[in-house]
Parts: structure tokens; C-alpha cells; sequence
């Protein structure tokens, strides 16, 4: 992997307004990815994650959602500014997206072999037997059996895990650089979970291309990311390497969610009590001008409710938090 990111985002800001007024749900959100490299986001419901996924592709829902501040550079190009010509060339093409619930996103009238073709034509110029002789082969890429027959299947025929390998295939068909895969097991049994995981995995490492992967999960983190964006209230607050995230977390609402782990130990009897943070992610509406998860953080300090923290260089990895504030601006 070179140095030179694939995806920066900077600053960037959404916000939705309603009779209340605006409601800022992403607050100047960081985050960057190389190529071939697995950047895992990871946070509460309500954390933002899945909206800075929306942002970087233009999805957000306008009205009443906008981005109202920051970049989204792709390969040097500024996805924010770029015109929506532009940015439906980008979707699908060279950014993919897996949504979280494929029978909300697949198209029930039409056959999956249908929407694979459609997908391929748009970008690639494939039609007819061509598309479906490609669309084939990528749905057997993705592990599902008998190709040819599920081609010509309506999307309530197959699975849940089938479904999802469907949208995969989809994701892959134009060989995106870069593949963002929004809490793709939900609603998932937890073997079929592990076996679309392990086809990322998978199809990554052969194709070579770039992924963030946004998730609750810990456990998942740990075995697929190389580093780990951890959010809260609209806001990155510990970026860094997963091994360094994960061992030695810096932020009080990163240790927070390592210690909600389960510690499944042989002897039942020494198993640690499960903790948990108190209090629930604030709502858009109520956040303050200090730091977001002030009300729920045990180190709370003065200067967190009057002031946001600042991203700082703590231990190799970028933390906001005023507790941490002696490292490097």
C-alpha cells in the first residue's frame, strides 16, 4: 500500500433541517484510505457511520439533508463539488456500496440477473448475452450455487446470505478501487455472518481494491481491519492502527466499548461481569458546543462542556479528547 490515500475525507459536515432549525449529524468527520487497505468504522446506532457513508457518495437525502462543509477526495477529485454526472459515473463504478438489508435494496420485480446486468451495462456498455455470461460468472465468484439458475431468480426466491452475495456481486461487477460495506451481516444468522465476512475477505485480497467497513462489531474489527475510525456524536474521536485502537484505546468512549466485550474464559466462574456505558448516544438536537459524549464520560473535565476537543497525535494514533491533550495538535 502506498502513502498516498485512495480516499480523504476532511471536515466534512452534513446537516438536516426541519421546523426546529438545522441539526448537524456529521460535525467535521476525518477519515482516509489506501489502496488495498480495510478501514473499519465503528460506533453506536446513531454514531454517524453509516451517514458518512451516504456522504461520501452523494446519497444523502436532499431535502432536507445537505453537506454543508468539508471534502470527500477520491483519487485527488473532490466528490463534493463534482457534477452529478460525475458522481453517478463514480457510484457503482469505481465506489461501491453494500447497503444493510439487501431486500430493501434489490429491485423485487426484477430478476437479480436482471439488476446485475443493468449495473454493468451503465458502466461497462455489456449487453445481453455478454452481461449475462459476466453476470453469471460474478455470482459464482461470490459462492452461490448453480449460477445460471439463481440469474433468472426474483430476489424474495433466494435467502438472506444469498442476497447478500447477490449485492456483493453486484458491488464487484466494474471492479470498484474502492468497496464500502455498511454493517453487512445484519439480520444475518451468525454462520452465514462469518461466511460473508470471510468472502470479503476474500474478494478483497484477490481483487487488490480498498474497503470500509462500518460496524458495531469489535470482534469483526479485530480479524478484517487494518485501522479503525471510532465514532461518536457525528465526530471521529480515535483514529489509529487496529492493533493499537484495540489494545491500547485512548479515548474514554473507545475503552468504553472494548470493555462492553464479553471475556469468555474456560472457568464460567472467572468470567468478568459485562460493563457498559451508561446513558444513550445523545440526539442531534441535543448536542452542546463541548464534547459529545461529556455526559456519559467518567474523566469528564470542565473544558469538555465548554469547548470541542481537538484531534490530537497520541501513542501513533489521532484522539480528540481533552484528557489526552498533551500530545501533538
Amino acid at each position: 500500500m502506498g502513502d498516498a490515500p485512495l480516499l480523504a475525507v476532511e471536515g466534512l459536515c452534513v446537516e438536516f433541517r426541519s421546523r426546529r432549525g438545522a441539526a448537524r449529524v456529521l460535525n467535521g468527520v476525518d477519515l482516509s484510505v489506501k489502496p488495498g487497505e480495510t478501514l473499519g468504522i465503528v460506533g453506536e446506532s446513531g454514531s454517524g457511520k453509516s451517514m458518512t457513508a451516504l456522504a461520501i457518495l452523494r446519497l444523502v437525502p436532499s431535502p432536507p439533508g445537505r453537506i454543508s462543509g468539508g471534502r470527500v477526495l477520491f483519487a485527488g477529485e473532490d466528490l463534493v463539488t463534482a457534477s452529478d454526472s460525475r458522481i453517478r459515473d463514480v457510484r457503482g463504478n469505481k465506489i461501491s456500496m453494500i447497503f444493510q438489508e439487501p431486500m430493501t435494496s434489490l429491485n423485487p420485480v426484477f430478476t437479480v440477473g436482471a439488476q446485475i446486468c443493468e449495473t454493468l451495462g451503465r458502466h461497462t456498455g455489456l449487453k445481453g448475452r455478454p452481461a449475462r455470461e459476466r453476470a453469471i460468472a460474478l455470482l459464482q465468484d461470490v459462492g452461490i450455487p448453480a449460477p445460471a439458475q439463481r440469474f433468472d431468480a426474483y430476489p424474495h426466491q433466494l435467502s438472506g446470505g444469498m442476497r447478500q452475495r447477490v449485492m456483493i456481486a453486484m458491488a464487484i461487477a466494474c471492479e470498484p478501487a474502492l468497496l464500502i460495506a455498511d454493517e453487512p451481516t445484519t439480520a444475518l444468522d451468525v454462520t452465514v455472518q462469518a461466511q460473508i465476512f470471510d468472502l470479503l475477505r476474500e474478494i478483497q485480497a484477490r481483487r487488490g481494491m480498498a474497503m470500509i467497513l462500518i460496524t458495531h462489531d469489535m470482534g469483526v474489527i479485530a480479524e478484517i481491519a487494518d485501522r479503525v475510525a471510532v465514532m461518536y456524536g457525528g465526530r471521529v474521536v480515535e483514529e489509529g492502527t487496529t492493533r493499537d485502537v484495540l489494545d491500547r484505546p485512548v479515548h474514554p468512549y473507545t475503552r468504553g466499548l472494548i470493555a462492553c466485550i464479553p471475556d469468555i474464559r474456560d472457568d464460567t466462574d472467572a468470567r468478568a461481569p459485562l460493563s457498559e456505558i451508561p446513558g444513550l448516544v445523545p440526539s442531534v438536537w441535543d448536542l452542546q458546543r463541548g464534547c459529545p459524549f461529556a455526559d456519559r464520560c467518567s474523566e469528564v473535565l470542565p473544558q469538555c462542556r465548554a469547548e470541542m476537543p481537538l484531534h490530537r497525535l497520541v501513542d501513533g494514533r489521532k484522539a480528540a479528547c481533552w484528557q489526552r491533550a498533551g500530545g501533538e495538535a
